[in-house]
């Protein structure tokens, strides 16, 4: 019957998160080898999605919900984050066109847990999963042209972010900028004063605000305010 079907799919979809909570529990009080068990018997999507019965974007919504809880714990202790790509890769997979994943999720395993290659395979996943979104063309472009200084690649991105409906009215002028090849500095300014207004979580904004006092301070010309 409907009703046992729906009733399975809320008893399995519990069941995952009640395995997340309790693992990150116990690494949050330093079962590192329990927790890191926990986090590593997480199920593959192929063979999760099946037993949802089309609740995909339901467990999707409560296992960010968990990952968001995960990070939280983990910036107060210890800033490790071993089985965050992983848990990231889930949620995305169980609903790919869920932005918020890929976005913030991306940041968090870019900038906090210092996994480069993870973050950018996580972001170039959500953009080839909603090509009609300009954000994540756009974050791929900032990566490049912030963190790896590979201005071809960031140049690659934001034309494509570009082409896309909703972009930010400012990309147009970053492109014309690296074809050009000047303004750099100007450039990282704006897109660490974007990232500190829209950072939701404190971390990512003391970190934008750093590196916007440090371009500040070696350019005396920028005089652009928070």
């Amino acid at each position: 019957m409907m009703q046992d079907r729906i009733a399975i799919s809320a008893c399995l979809i519990i069941a995952l998160l009640g395995s997340l909570f309790v693992a990150a529990l116990l690494e949050s009080r330093g079962a590192q080898a329990t927790a890191g068990d926990g986090w590593l018997f997480l199920p593959e999507a192929r063979y999760l999605k099946p037993m949802l019965l089309g609740f995909h974007g339901a467990a999707a919504d409560l296992l960010w919900i968990q990952i968001v809880q995960y990070v939280g714990t983990h910036v107060e202790t210890d800033m490790k984050f071993p089985q965050l790509a992983k848990a990231l890769d889930l949620a995305t997979s169980l609903d790919p066109p869920f932005l918020e994943p890929y976005r913030f999720g991306g940041l968090y395993v870019l900038y906090l847990a210092r996994q480069p290659e993870a973050g950018v395979s996580l972001l170039e996943k959500g953009a080839a999963a909603n090509p009609d979104r300009w954000e994540l063309p756009h974050d791929l472009g900032r990566y490049y042209y912030l963190e790896r200084r590979d201005y071809p690649r960031a140049l690659v991105w934001w034309q494509r972010a570009a082409k896309l409906p909703g972009r930010p009215d400012y990309l147009p002028r970053f492109v014309a900028r690296l074809y050009a090849k000047t303004g750099h500095e100007e450039t990282a300014l704006e897109l660490w004063l974007d990232l500190y207004r829209t950072a939701q979580n404190d971390f990512l904004r003391s970190l934008a605000l750093q590196e916007i006092e440090r371009l500040k301070a070696g350019s005396s010309e920028v005089l652009l305010g928070l």
